[in-house]
């Protein structure tokens, strides 16, 4: 796993510099733009969030190649899960499943956030919309290495969509179920965890 540390300036938009509560899970996303190389997100985080005073941001950028770019400390906040637009199931700001999993960090939307409890993980997508092996693979060991850290369990990674309801992200497992848990799998695999 190669993991290039490439940490955003603190500013307002992309990395305030806030210190996470507590990790309480993993959260999945996907660069919604094909073919885009991690650094050019990286450069949106760095550059455009900020001008255009667009709140948006993750902890890690995993590269079609597989690098992994590290753009926000582990123990600091990044905008990567949070919402003001209501859940279209529930019609609260966060789905059932986002409630039941962090409680208190997706009950108030003014107040709080999931933002403020897990660690967000955007991955890049070839020209036809889908993770390139290499991509999946650094997905599977950079959550294996964040659940143990963090004392966390395979039931503790979650995607953009099972938070907030109302976004297709990441698109390729909205669309098939079963890639999300063939991940999930994956790492339980790489965890040593019995199935």
């Amino acid at each position: 796993m190669n993991i290039i540390e490439k940490l955003l300036s603190i500013n307002p938009y992309s990395r305030p510099g806030r210190r996470l509560s507590v990790c309480k899970g993993i959260v999945f996303h996907y660069v919604g733009v094909p073919n885009q190389k991690a650094i050019d997100t990286w450069l949106f985080f760095e550059k455009t969030c900020p001008v255009d005073k667009h709140y948006s941001s993750s902890h890690y950028i995993i590269d079609l190649n597989g690098f992994i770019y590290h753009a926000v400390p582990d123990n600091e906040i990044a905008y990567h899960c949070g919402s003001d637009k209501p859940d279209p199931v529930s019609g609260r700001i966060y789905t059932d499943w986002a409630r039941m999993k962090y409680g208190l960090y997706a009950c108030d939307p003014v107040s709080s956030s999931p933002n403020f409890c897990t660690l967000g993980i955007e991955m890049c997508i070839d020209g036809k919309g889908n993770f390139t092996p290499d991509t999946l693979q650094s997905a599977v060991e950079l959550a294996a290495q964040l659940l143990e850290y963090n004392r966390l369990s395979v039931d503790d990674i979650g995607t953009h969509n099972l938070i907030v309801g109302w976004k297709d992200c990441p698109l390729p497992w909205v669309k098939n179920q079963a890639l999300f848990e063939d991940l999930k799998e994956r790492v339980k695999e790489k965890l040593g965890v019995l199935l």
